[in-house]
């Protein structure tokens, strides 16, 4: 489990046990309440039984109040502990786990090369020069697409970084087995420039899905 995941359980714990325990203090604030209503109705006219009353009346005044107290700040504790729960799933929920941010930010830069390197190619580049460069942008590609998203992550986020792991290993393994003729042929090549515009494409939706900013990636290249 992640931190985050140990964060929500705990908040949830923390909730379930402080609304409990105001909800039972709020219940003997009732009792309380009856106990000094029924005092009430008993007022003695004897002096000293009167000050009997008054010191057990006092005591019970006193008691209410604390357990409203008590039992208010609990259930308002209850609510701050029950919001962070569900903040940190839903923070869990829409945001990328080190490791996804990680393999997301590697293969922009990675996929970025490789368009450098097919387009090389295309303007008749030396392949013999440059095959070693793309199989290792290739291998890269397949081992980064063999991950798989946080469990953490909402459905929907799953399904989108699921969706562009797979388009990036399937990409880099095929990519990977180029011959060199085949890597001489533009057609070749112009299909997998094409191809590789389509992962950008799923990138981009990668990125709006989990607020990347690309602007800022670009910056570092």
């Amino acid at each position: 489990m992640t931190v985050l995941d140990w964060l929500s359980v705990g908040c949830c714990s923390a909730f379930l046990i402080t609304f409990l325990i105001g909800l039972f203090s709020f219940a003997l604030f009732f009792i309380t309440n009856k106990d000094l209503d029924e005092l009430n109705r008993k007022r003695p006219k004897n002096k000293q039984k009167k000050k009997r009353w008054a010191r057990a009346r006092r005591l019970l005044i006193r008691k209410k109040k604390a357990q409203v107290k008590r039992g208010t700040i609990l259930i308002i504790l209850s609510v701050l502990f029950v919001s962070s729960g569900l903040y940190a799933r839903y923070y869990q929920q829409t945001n990328l786990s080190s490791a996804d941010s990680n393999i997301i930010v590697q293969s922009y830069f990675v996929t970025d090369e490789m368009n450098k390197t097919l387009v090389n190619f295309q303007n008749g580049g030396d392949v013999e020069k440059s095959k070693e460069k793309l199989m290792e942008l290739s291998s890269l590609m397949a081992s980064y697409g063999s991950s798989t998203p946080s469990n953490g992550l909402s459905k929907e986020g799953q399904q989108i970084l699921n969706r562009y792991y797979v388009q990036v290993r399937e990409y880099g393994t095929n990519a990977y087995s180029l011959t060199a003729k085949q890597l001489n042929n533009p057609e070749i090549i112009s299909t997998y420039i094409d191809d590789l515009k389509r992962i950008k494409e799923t990138q981009k939706k990668v990125f709006k899905q989990f607020s990347i900013n690309e602007s800022a990636l670009k910056q570092k290249k």
